[in-house]
C-alpha cells in the first residue's frame, strides 16, 4: 500500500505541472508555419508545459497582438519584425528558424527566360513588400537592377498574384509553393526558385515581446524548445509533417504537401539551430535602407537563449552529436558574433 500510495503521489506530482495558457500567431499559411503546426499536433508544447492557441492573421495584426500581449509570440517575416522592433521598443527577435523561402519567379508565354524580362510587367503585393524585395534581390543575379523592369501591384495573395499572371495582366510574377505548381502544371515556366539560391535570405524569426527575456523568459523558452523539436519531428517523419501542412490550410492535398516538404528537406530550410543570421539582418538593411537608417539592431534582437540552450547541450540532445558541426557554424554566423 505504501508503494502503492508513493507511485500516485509521484504520477500526480509529474502529470499535474502548471500549464501556461498562451497565444501564437501565424501569418503565413506556407511551410513558414511548419514548426508551429507540428509543435501544435505533435504535443510538443504540453511537453514543455504550454497549452498554444494558434491563430492566423494578415500582416500587421500578428505584431500588433504580440505588441498588446494578446499573443506571446509571433514568427514573423524578417523585414516586417526588424521595422516594428525598430518603432517599438517593447520588441525583441530572440532567433530565427528559417532564410530560405519556397518563393519561384513564374514566366508567361512572353517571358519564358529570366534573361527576357527586361522591361517587362513583375506583379508584386506592392512595391517595397518583401516579395519585392526578393524578386529585385533575383533580378540582380541576371545583370537587371530595379529601374529595368516595370512593378505591377496586384496584391498580398498568392492566389491573386497567379490569376494576374494567368490573366496576361503581368508577364512574371514570385509565387510561394504549392501555388506555383499549378501554374507549372498549367504549362508556365518556372524562371528561377530562390532556394537555389543560398545568398538570397528569405527569413522567418521568432518576436516576442521583450518581457520574455526577464519575466517571461521560461515562456519563450519553452516556445523555443517546442519548436526546435518540431523541427526534428519535420526531418523525421515526412508522412506527419504532410498531413499537418494540410489540416492547417497550408496545401489542398497530399500530393503538393509531399512535393513542398521534399523541397524544404531537400533545401534544408528548417534551421535547427535557430540563431538570427548577421547575413539575414544585412539582408534585411539592404532592402530597408532609409526604413532602417539609425536603428540599433543590438537592442532589436536576442540570441541569449539560443545561446542557453547551445551551452546546455539541448539542441545535441534532441538532434544528436552530429548537429555540432552545423551548430558552430551557425553560432559563427549568428548576429552580434
Amino acid at each position: 500500500m505504501v508503494i502503492v500510495a508513493w507511485i500516485l503521489v509521484f504520477t500526480v506530482s509529474v502529470f499535474a505541472q502548471p500549464v501556461q495558457k498562451s497565444v501564437a500567431m501565424i501569418g503565413a499559411r506556407s511551410g513558414a508555419s511548419w514548426p508551429l503546426w507540428i509543435a501544435k499536433d505533435a504535443r510538443l508544447y504540453a511537453k514543455y508545459g504550454l497549452e498554444v492557441e494558434l491563430v492566423y492573421a494578415v500582416h500587421p495584426a500578428p505584431i500588433a497582438a504580440v505588441i498588446t500581449g494578446q499573443a506571446a509570440m509571433t514568427s514573423s517575416g524578417s523585414d516586417p519584425a526588424l521595422l516594428a522592433a525598430a518603432k517599438d521598443p517593447s520588441l525583441v527577435v530572440l532567433g530565427g528558424f528559417m532564410n530560405k523561402g519556397s518563393f519561384a519567379m513564374i514566366g508567361s508565354k512572353s517571358a519564358t527566360d529570366m534573361k527576357q524580362l527586361a522591361g517587362k510587367k513583375i506583379g508584386v503585393g506592392r512595391v517595397g513588400d518583401p516579395p519585392y524585395h526578393m524578386a529585385v534581390s533575383l533580378l540582380r543575379k541576371y545583370g537587371f537592377t530595379a529601374r529595368d523592369v516595370q512593378w505591377v501591384s496586384i496584391g498580398v495573395d498568392a492566389a491573386t498574384r497567379a490569376a494576374a499572371l494567368q490573366s496576361g495582366l503581368v508577364d512574371a510574377a514570385l509565387i510561394t509553393a504549392p501555388a506555383y505548381f499549378r501554374l507549372q502544371s498549367a504549362g508556365l515556366p518556372v524562371l528561377a526558385v530562390l532556394l537555389d539560391h543560398d545568398e538570397i535570405y528569405v527569413s522567418t524569426y521568432y518576436l516576442f515581446r521583450r518581457d520574455a527575456l526577464t519575466k517571461e523568459r521560461t515562456t519563450a523558452m519553452a516556445f523555443i524548445k517546442a519548436h526546435a523539436e518540431a523541427i526534428k519531428r519535420f526531418y523525421d517523419d515526412k508522412s506527419f509533417a504532410a498531413e499537418t501542412m494540410i489540416r492547417y490550410g497550408g496545401t489542398r492535398n497530399l500530393d503538393d504537401a509531399n512535393r513542398v516538404y521534399d523541397l524544404f528537406k531537400k533545401a534544408r530550410v528548417l534551421e535547427p539551430i535557430p540563431y538570427a543570421l548577421k547575413g539575414s539582418v544585412d539582408a534585411v538593411v539592404e532592402r530597408q535602407g532609409q526604413e532602417l537608417k539609425g536603428a540599433d539592431f543590438s537592442k532589436m534582437i536576442d540570441n541569449s537563449l539560443v545561446d542557453q540552450l547551445v551551452r546546455e547541450k539541448y539542441f545535441e540532445s534532441v538532434f544528436g552529436a552530429s548537429i555540432r558541426d552545423e551548430q558552430q557554424r551557425k553560432q559563427a554566423m549568428a548576429f552580434g558574433r
